[in-house]
């Protein structure tokens, strides 16, 4: 794209857009020997159209990242998946990927929030063995107010512990569960799906009973209930090879659920997909290394893999801004970590955003085996998140690394900011008058990070007029210091907000591996 042409698109005031002119001036260069607390000097200043043209790419670079700062949180299509084991992903290598719902997720992509709500062995059955209106996971699924319902649930209802004692009550209690559904504030659209058919008696689980039985039982209360059908039964039945232990599908068999599902929801046909890659979602490369782009929980993902995992498969993850000033992930990537990145830029930090990043955490390192430390990395506000959440999760932070870290609410955005600074209340659900008990900010969170012996490097400018440094970070360094913890503190003399990071970051990255 044209210069011109890009910065036509880029929506931003005109005040804006002079102000980050004007602070084009301030960008210095990154030196690279220090001590435990190191002043980087500020180079020599080029004439003004040298200056100018040095930096456009930054320039450009800071417009990308001014107007994404105006970005508002869109509200997502959500969609639970209710069920038993085969929607949980029993079957499958990695559920969280290769599970109907895992696929749905990966197809659906940018705009909708796909939540497995599948629980092993449960019934539809109220007094059945084990009732799934009875779990924590019924109660979650209520609390999501999905947009969007699918329930496929009725195979270990037809066990001879269930269907001839209590089968009679099966309509009764499905129509419950839509009930609950559609009086939901969402009001969302609810899909009954058919059974997928057991290829033969497997624990009891038996097609008869789904056949003669279950599947009437849907139709009629879809019909009742102005609900939608889905037949999972009819497309596999041709297919018993796709349920190797004659009742839960593999791979292959998820993949067809899923297309079948995906059909009914978007009227479209799905991409193709390849079960048990490394990692789910777009492929593509990034710096020359394997990039995989999905969406987790409706918020973007990203990993990028090493061409050889170091030992313990360590990770970077940031929150905010990838591959923006990524010297330290280039490197340590030709170090054997994996780089992650999970969107959470508009969240201030919140308690919303803890929990999202903890999911995360949790699929990163059960479902891929990364290590259970990880190192964070946070630039400006995806500082407050990093700070934040090393607080509420110390025993899972291997090091901290931060650099111009929003760290006190009041110096950024501030109520100068009004737009932002209402968007960070309705996020964290309080009022003005609340705001002045506020305890909320990395600066107040300090302690459990000490008590944890957490590792920390930080690259700060001097002439930061963003996010000052005298009061952010310098703030957290004196309390955490205060404390017994250590620093290793960069200040680039001279420098505003931007750049980030250093030009050579053989320091950090050699900071991050000893904290390994």
């Amino acid at each position: 794209m044209h210069i011109k042409e890009l910065l036509t698109n880029i929506r931003l005031p005109f005040f804006t857009f002079i102000c980050i002119l004007v602070k084009i001036k301030y960008l210095c260069e990154s030196d690279t020997a220090f001590e435990q607390t190191r002043i980087v000097p500020r180079t020599e200043t080029l004439n003004p159209i040298e200056d100018m043209k040095k930096h456009l790419g930054w320039m450009i670079l800071l417009l990308i990242l001014a107007g994404s700062i105006r970005a508002q949180e869109k509200k997502n299509c959500k969609v639970a998946c209710i069920g038993n084991s085969i929607t949980q992903g029993v079957g499958v290598k990695n559920m969280y990927q290769d599970s109907y719902p895992g696929i749905l997720a990966q197809w659906l992509g940018k705009g909708y929030d796909v939540r497995n709500f599948g629980y092993s062995g449960r019934t539809m059955l109220m007094k059945g063995d084990r009732p799934y209106m009875k779990e924590q996971k019924y109660r979650d699924a209520l609390a999501f107010e999905p947009d969007i319902v699918t329930i496929k649930l009725g195979t270990n209802d037809t066990k001879d512990i269930n269907w001839p004692t209590h089968g009679h009550e099966f309509e009764h209690d499905m129509r419950t569960m839509v009930a609950a559904f559609q009086a939901l504030p969402s009001h969302p659209d609810i899909y009954l799906c058919y059974p997928v058919p057991p290829t033969k008696v497997q624990w009891t689980i038996n097609d008869s009973t789904i056949v003669q039985h279950i599947i009437p039982i849907i139709d009629k209360i879809a019909k009742d209930m102005q609900v939608k059908v889905i037949d999972l039964h009819t497309p596999l039945l041709p297919h018993p090879e796709c349920f190797p232990d004659c009742v839960h599908p593999n791979e292959e068999g998820a993949l067809r659920i899923a297309t079948e599902i995906y059909r009914t929801l978007t009227g479209k046909e799905p991409a193709s997909y390849t079960p048990a890659r490394p990692f789910p979602g777009k492929y593509s490369t990034w710096k020359g290394f394997d990039k995989y782009e999905f969406y987790h929980n409706g918020r973007q993902a990203i990993i990028v893999a090493p061409a050889k995992a170091a030992e313990g498969r360590p990770w970077i993850w940031r929150p905010a801004f990838f591959g923006v000033f990524a010297s330290v992930d280039s490197a340590l990537l030709e170090r054997g970590f994996h780089v992650a990145y999970y969107d959470l830029t508009h969240l201030y930090g919140s308690p919303r955003a803890m929990k999202l990043g903890d999911m995360f955490y949790k699929v990163m390192t059960q479902a891929y085996k990364l290590n259970k430390k990880v190192t964070l990395e946070g630039f400006s506000r995806g500082g407050y998140f990093a700070l934040n959440w090393a607080a509420t999760y110390p025993n899972k932070v291997a090091c901290l690394y931060v650099d111009a870290p929003v760290c006190d609410i009041e110096s950024w955005p501030s109520r100068k900011e009004s737009k932002l600074w209402n968007d960070f209340l309705t996020e964290w659900g309080l009022t003005e008058t609340e705001m002045s008990g506020f305890k909320g900010n990395p600066t107040d969170r300090v302690e459990p990070v000490a008590k944890a012996g957490i590792p920390v490097i930080a690259v700060c400018g001097t002439a930061d007029k963003v996010v000052p440094y005298n009061e952010n970070f310098a703030n957290w360094k004196e309390r955490y210091e205060q404390l017994g913890g250590k620093v290793k503190l960069i200040l680039k003399e001279g420098c505003d907000h931007h750049p980030h990071s250093l030009e050579n970051p053989t320091e950090i990255v050699e900071f991050i591996m000893g904290a390994q």
